[in-house]
Formats: C-alpha cells, sequence, structure tokens
C-alpha cells in the first residue's frame, strides 16, 4: 500500500508534468527560405532546392517560414490557370509535402513572384489563395487574418506577424490594420515578436535599391510594439542588421534564381537558408550555404552597416560585441 507521503509526492509530479505538458515551448527553431523560383513560369527547381529541404528535415525546426517567392509567377505574358497550378503543384511536391510528411509546420509570406499586389496580376492572387486555402496552417490565425494574404498567429511565446509586402512604397491599409490591431492587443504577451514581409525596408543588393517598402508607420509600429525581427526576402542576399531603433532585420538569401550582390561591393553572395534559434535567454542567427547546406556564411564577410533613407543597419554581431564591451568597460570602471 503507498504511504500518504508518496501519493503526495506523486500527486505534485502529476501537476508538474500537466504544468510543462501546458505550457508554451519558450524555445523555438525557425527555418526560413525565400526566393526558391526559377525561371519565369518554371515547373521545375534548382537540385540545391531538394538538397536544402532535405537538410531542413535534418535539423527538425519547430518551423519553416517562406518569405515569398516560392514560385516563378509575375511573366509578361500573363501566366494562364493551369501553368500557375502546376507551378504549386511543384512547389507542394519538392517543398511543402516533405515538410508536412515530417510533421514540420510551415508558413507562407507573398512574394512578388507569386501573387503580386500591383495591378494586372489578380489571377496569380486567385490560384495563391486557392494553393493555401488548401493548405491551412495547424496553427490557429488570430482575429483580424485574411490567411493567406495576411495574419497572425503564435508558435508558442513567439508572436509572428506576415503581411503582404509584394510591392515597393507603402503598405496597404489592410496591412497596417492588421499589425495595428494585433500589436496592441498581443504584443505584451509576447517573448518574441516576428514580422514577415516580402520586401525588406533597407536597400541590401544591388539593382534592388528601390525595391523596398517605405512607409513612415511601419517603422512607428515597429519601433513603438519593440518588434524583435523584421525578416524579408526579395534582394537575394543574407544580412542580420540592427537599426537604430533596435528592431532585428534579417534578410535571408534565395535558394533559386540567382545570387545579388550587396550595395557598394563587388561579390556575390552564396545561397543559403536562414536558422532562427529563439529561446528566454535572447536568440541566435545562422545562414547555411550551398552547395551542401553544412557550412555557415561568416558574419565578418558581410557589410559592416546597410545605409538607408533611416539611418544606418548595423552588422549583428557588430553591434553584440560593441553591447558585451561597452558592458565590461563599464564594469571595470566602477
Amino acid at each position: 500500500m503507498p504511504t500518504v507521503k508518496s501519493t503526495g509526492i506523486a500527486v505534485v509530479l502529476h501537476l508538474l508534468l500537466l504544468l510543462l505538458l501546458s505550457s508554451p515551448v519558450l524555445a523555438q527553431k525557425i527555418v526560413v527560405i525565400s526566393d526558391i523560383n526559377g525561371r519565369y513560369g518554371s515547373t521545375e527547381y534548382s537540385p540545391r532546392v531538394a538538397k536544402a529541404v532535405q537538410t531542413i528535415l535534418e535539423l527538425k525546426p519547430d518551423l519553416v517560414i517562406g518569405a515569398g517567392d516560392m514560385v516563378a509567377g509575375q511573366k509578361q505574358p500573363l501566366l494562364d490557370q493551369s501553368r500557375l497550378d502546376d507551378m504549386w503543384a511543384a512547389f507542394n511536391q519538392t517543398v511543402a509535402d516533405p515538410l508536412k510528411q515530417a510533421g514540420i509546420e510551415f508558413l507562407i509570406s507573398p512574394g512578388n513572384h507569386d501573387a503580386s499586389a500591383l495591378p494586372g496580376f489578380e489571377l496569380e492572387q486567385e490560384r495563391f489563395n486557392a494553393q493555401w486555402l488548401n493548405r491551412l496552417p495547424g496553427l490557429r490565425p488570430l482575429e483580424g487574418s485574411e490567411w493567406p494574404r495576411r495574419y497572425a498567429l503564435w508558435l508558442g511565446k513567439t508572436l509572428i506577424i506576415s503581411i503582404d509586402g509584394t510591392r515597393p512604397g507603402r503598405l496597404q491599409q489592410a496591412d497596417l490594420n492588421l499589425l495595428r490591431a494585433t500589436l496592441k492587443r498581443e504584443s505584451s504577451k509576447a517573448q518574441s515578436i516576428i514580422v514577415v514581409s516580402h520586401l525588406p525596408q533597407w536597400p541590401f543588393a544591388r539593382g534592388r535599391e528601390k525595391d523596398i517598402i517605405t512607409d513612415p508607420e511601419l517603422t512607428d509600429l515597429l519601433t513603438r510594439y519593440d518588434v524583435d525581427f523584421f525578416i524579408s526576402g526579395h534582394h537575394h542576399v543574407f544580412y542580420p542588421g540592427v537599426d537604430d531603433h533596435g528592431v532585428n532585420h534579417l534578410a535571408v538569401g534565395a535558394l533559386g534564381g540567382n545570387v545579388r550582390k550587396f550595395v557598394g561591393q563587388s561579390t556575390r553572395e552564396s545561397f543559403s537558408f536562414v536558422v532562427l534559434d529563439i529561446s528566454i535567454d535572447g536568440f541566435s542567427v545562422s545562414a547555411f550555404r550551398s552547395p551542401d547546406f553544412q557550412q555557415e556564411i561568416s558574419l565578418t564577410g558581410l557589410p559592416a552597416k546597410i545605409k538607408g533613407s533611416d539611418g544606418f543597419l548595423t552588422r549583428l554581431d557588430l553591434l553584440k560585441s560593441t553591447s558585451a564591451q561597452a558592458a565590461i568597460d563599464e564594469e571595470t570602471t566602477k
């Protein structure tokens, strides 16, 4: 017969187990891919995309985010419905289905080659919606979401907001409304906040200097609600930098198409994907380069700063080392 004491211990252990099982996970591994498409209208992917997917499967992340341009639309003359659907079927076979079969959640953010918000691409927007309405996320979109165009949801204690960043200039009002309402309602509960947009706010790549979002209200919202990460693609370069307001901007490199040069530099970036590890103690950012995606891209080979209309982005490792050194200096002078 069990004693009262051992029964009490068993009850406590049982309650602790229930608490652990019901608590949100405080650490997440998030992989971000972007710009995996080939030539306009292509229904085939470079072998490196399949290789990247295989490596991602081995990493067993909690989530994979597609930061736009999963297929090769936005072609003139316009592609018909049959070709658009064939492109999405090829994407499912190469990327979405292997992840789904492994039980890995995938979230999409629209790119200009997937579903451009510019006039004339209404059919591509329709087929994008059809593709992703047939593949609803396992994570529940929050109030105000319009999956898959724009939405917000929780991954554990991480709040993720995806917007339609498929055209340069100011955001559409619907995206600002979602950002404003969601951040006001949910931000105080978050351990980390991620905003995903295909176009970045900063001119990372040569030839893409004007392909950026220039919206003061977006900048104000990111700053006011202490957004941790603004993740983007489109420029085909990997760069983690921190703006003057303390927001981390994470530019994700390409897996398809071509790689580009940084503004003011002559060397081309590598094909890559990004791994973002978030925990209660902080975060780390890594990018893994082709061909085998086993080697990390060294941050020291990236520009120290990126200049934009709103100041400078400082490369993440430089800011961390500066902060660490400042803390040491302050402690030394006490």
